[in-house]
């Protein structure tokens, strides 16, 4: 069963789909990232974005930045309806994941999708993504 990653403001941008790998969508049928040893959420690029921890998502600074449905401090919206789920492209090797922040109750300003999105991979063939930064 899929399960609704919603922003601070209860405005729906992403699912977590029950695959394998605990792929995480855009609304454009994208897999942009997946949960590594249910709690870390790693781009499909490789990088790490941050932790997924009693159904919040947080960013490596510490900051909340998404939430379930029953997690969202706020009413949720409605959910578009999905579109076809393109397949997930090969996984990137993991970059090491940072030590764990603070966990704290203060919002990111980062757009949910857009802070998700930057887990996306490139195609193969452009080249370029080799893990350092």
């Amino acid at each position: 069963m899929d399960r609704t990653l919603f922003d601070r403001k209860g405005r729906p941008a992403a699912y977590l789909r029950d695959d394998y790998h605990g792929s995480v969508y855009l609304w454009d049928g994208h897999a942009v990232a997946y949960i590594h040893e249910y709690v870390h959420v790693y781009g499909i690029n490789g990088r790490h974005l941050g932790w997924l921890i009693d159904d919040v998502l947080y960013t490596n600074e510490g900051e909340r930045i998404g939430f379930t449905s029953l997690t969202c401090p706020v009413p949720v919206g409605r959910e578009p309806a999905k579109t076809e789920r393109r397949s997930v492209d090969k996984i990137r090797p993991r970059w090491k994941a940072p030590a764990t922040p603070k966990l704290g109750y203060r919002f990111a300003e980062r757009d949910l999708a857009e802070f998700l999105a930057e887990g996306g991979a490139p195609p193969l063939d452009a080249g370029g993504e080799d893990g350092s930064s």
